[in-house]
């Protein structure tokens, strides 16, 4: 049995080792597109070329309203400027 400061020491080490396991996991994973999409025991799996992203489902579907939110409102920002940029070239 160590000293205590031995016992802190490697404590101390194991929570580095956490933490630089923890930060592997909290990275951005861009999805141009998804290679799969499937559910399992309440779980939506999504596989893309970075990575599988795993939702809860519950969660998800409390989430629905508000990216979908987002994609209307991105697509009507889209919309609305291929349509000026078509006005654009008709006028020429």
């Amino acid at each position: 049995m160590g000293t205590s400061k031995d016992i802190l020491t490697d404590r101390i080490y194991e929570l580095e080792q956490e933490v630089k396991q923890l930060k592997k996991y909290k990275k951005h994973i861009y999805v141009h597109e998804t290679q799969a999409l499937y559910m399992i025991e309440g779980e939506l799996h999504i596989e893309c070329e970075q990575a599988t992203i795993v939702f809860n489902l519950e969660t998800l579907y409390n989430d629905l309203p508000n990216m979908l939110a987002y994609c209307i409102e991105e697509h009507k920002k889209k919309d609305k400027k291929i349509k000026k940029e078509i006005s654009l070239l008709t006028k020429l």
